[in-house]
């Protein structure tokens, strides 16, 4: 279908303005582009659509060189001046542009208690969905394969990032918990906040959402002369090592040229919305979630797709009839008539299609069966499920990160997370045996790449004749039983453990006694070569759980060193699996000695909590 042309036609005002002056009046027709993949120019149309240049404008990119040049040369002195001259801020010292803990503490208190409520609850969903992301995506782990050798990833938080939030009359408290709870999350040392208030305006609710995420320390600084501090760092800003937050061009391209003396989490584009309808969901609320973007700015984008035609005309209608409800109505309408759109295609499927090409950064399924489309969709920022699943939710409370990626580059990019507050190191402890294997093959590569000293190094660490390998163990495990029991009475626990492990008597004694409790001996071959006392955490009476907690482990003390505690560790793993059972748990005292190093070489981690004096591991299954 072609794109309406403007007509004009009468608009009854929202209820309780009947007697404005207003009450009736004329009005220019919404006239947002409407396509169909059917018309023969819709290609030439849709890239038309889809095109957005970052380019900055020669001037910004000038004047941000300069102020980024400046903060490096004379530091805090630039960044006083600089702030008196563009935010109309003068302060006689830098302790005058910082903000203190208890004054962000004391702004959360003066909220009125929904306000704090709202922020509160925003903030406990956001942190709960961020600290399953870090379970599943931001652990260590580690593995060793059939020669001994140990391979592995070490996950290590980033000691201080920055966030730059937008400040002076717009309030963007979301925009911190966005940046700093996932930080937080992620375990960074210190986290630094840096918001523009221009002529000196502060915003509690901004302040507030800084001690609710545990924000550190707070400069009133903007622009791209708070970027500069952040990546350079002064004698009171302290430099970091990450930069996050959404700001204006300036912001964006001093983001941009401060890249590689540390790291941003993005260059953001224009706000974007895309819905796909199947003409389910009542108009007006699909016309709202349009609204909802194209109010951001006039560069922002909000797109239907839906292959029903009677459905795009009633939310044309409802756009229409509702615009002029809206405060911002006027940039509204530049985004949508700008470069919004509603495009109708031949089916569900081809709207799907055409959605993963643009790859937006709000993607809104609005049918009555969203899971049968979203294995379709491969590109977007965020995708919403259902009719109930406003956008908007996503932006503020339901948890994931509003922090996405922008233009089209969801194809490549995903959002912010705890992932972007941590970096990997690889692992890797190579055997003598491993030494043996990988040796010759690194050195023909090295050779034939023509770097004899790679080579050189690999060759130095074979040995004459390869070593001779150990016996080969026969590991397996078996219930205490009386058959056995003589056996696993003479373990003994190492001298050096005996502050730490119980005696095998004591051990099973105490097993005895515990319903879910059981005592398995460990044995290579014939020979008993130690004990473990495993506990089924499902039937514990007070906090039952999906869990195998081992109790107590033992290796006899003239069998140390020898592998048998890590066997044993793997079969508890397998006998977890086994039983249906989700993960592995384990504590000890946090005394010299404890095994805690060994456990975090088997995919353990520490949960943070204690039973009484002793801490808390687990395992946790894929």
């Amino acid at each position: 279908m072609s794109t309406p042309r403007p007509t004009t036609s009468v608009v009854r005002p929202p209820r309780g303005q009947e007697n404005s002056g207003a009450a009736l009046r004329i009005l220019e027709s919404l006239a947002v582009p409407r396509l169909s993949t059917e018309q023969p120019d819709f290609e030439a149309k849709f890239e038309r659509l889809r095109h957005w240049s970052a380019d900055t404008d020669a001037s910004i990119e000038d004047r941000v060189a300069a102020i980024i040049a400046d903060v490096r040369a004379r530091g805090d002195a630039a960044l006083l001046e600089h702030t008196a001259r563009l935010d109309g801020v003068v302060a006689g010292s830098m302790a005058e542009l910082e903000i203190s803990a208890a004054d962000c503490h004391a702004a959360l208190a003066s909220l009125a208690p929904a306000q704090r409520s709202a922020l509160l609850g925003a903030a406990e969903r956001v942190r709960s969905y961020h600290l399953r992301q870090l379970d599943a995506t931001s652990r260590s782990w580690q593995y060793r394969d059939r020669d001994g050798s140990l391979l592995g990833q070490k996950v290590t938080p980033l000691d201080r990032v920055g966030i730059y939030v937008p400040g002076g009359k717009a309030a963007y408290p979301s925009s911190v918990l966005m940046n700093a709870v996932p930080a937080r999350v992620a375990g960074v040392g210190e986290i630094v906040m840096v918001v523009p208030t221009p002529k000196g305006e502060r915003n509690p609710l901004v302040l507030a959402a800084a001690a609710v995420a545990g924000v550190d320390r707070v400069f009133t600084l903007g622009g791209a002369q708070a970027i500069a501090a952040l990546a350079y760092g002064t004698a009171t800003v302290p430099r970091v090592d990450k930069i996050t937050g959404p700001g204006n061009a300036y912001v964006a391209s001093a983001k941009r040229r401060v890249f590689g003396q540390v790291g941003i989490d993005m260059i953001a584009g224009p706000s974007e919305i895309l819905v796909l309808a199947d003409g389910s969901t009542p108009a007006d609320w699909v016309a709202m979630d349009l609204f909802s973007q194209a109010e951001h700015d006039e560069l922002a984008q909000s797109i239907l797709l839906c292959p029903d035609a009677a459905y795009i005309d009633a939310v044309q209608q409802a756009l229409q009839r509702l615009l002029p409800q809206m405060p911002r109505q006027a940039v509204i309408r530049a985004s949508l008539e700008g470069r919004g759109a509603l495009i109708q295609t031949r089916s569900m499927e081809e709207a799907c299609e055409i959605s993963n090409r643009i790859a937006p950064e709000h993607l809104e399924v609005s049918t009555t069966d969203p899971q049968r489309w979203q294995p379709l969709l491969r590109h977007a920022g965020a995708i919403f499920l259902g009719a109930y699943t406003s956008e908007s939710l996503g932006d503020y409370c339901a948890g994931p990160n509003h922090v996405l990626p922008t233009s089209g580059t969801a194809r490549f990019s995903s959002p912010l997370g705890v992932y972007d507050f941590v970096k990997r190191s690889s692992l890797i402890e190579v055997s003598q045996a491993g030494a043996q294997v990988l040796g010759p093959i690194a050195a023909e590569l090295a050779h034939g790449e023509g770097l004899q000293a790679h080579a050189r190094a690999a060759e130095m660490r074979l040995t004459d004749a390869a070593p001779a390998l150990p016996k080969a163990i026969n590991f397996s495990v078996r219930s205490v039983d009386a058959e056995n029991l003589a056996a696993v009475m003479k373990l003994e626990v190492a001298a050096g453990q005996r502050h730490l492990v119980a005696a095998v008597p004591v051990s099973l004694a105490q097993v005895a006694y515990e319903p879910a409790g059981r005592a398995v001996a460990m044995f290579d071959g014939d020979a008993a070569v130690g004990m473990m006392l495993l506990y089924d955490a499902r039937l514990d009476k007070e906090k039952p759980a999906e869990q195998l907690y081992v109790w107590r482990l033992l290796v006899t003390s003239a069998l140390q060193r020898r592998g048998y505690g890590r066997l044993a560790m793997q079969w508890v793993s397998d006998e977890a699996q086994r039983m249906g059972l989700k993960e592995v748990g384990l504590s000890h005292v946090d005394i010299d000695g404890h095994a805690g190093a060994f456990y975090l070489k088997l995919g353990f981690a520490y949960t943070g909590e204690k039973d009484g004096m002793e801490l808390k591991m687990i395992k946790v299954f894929d």
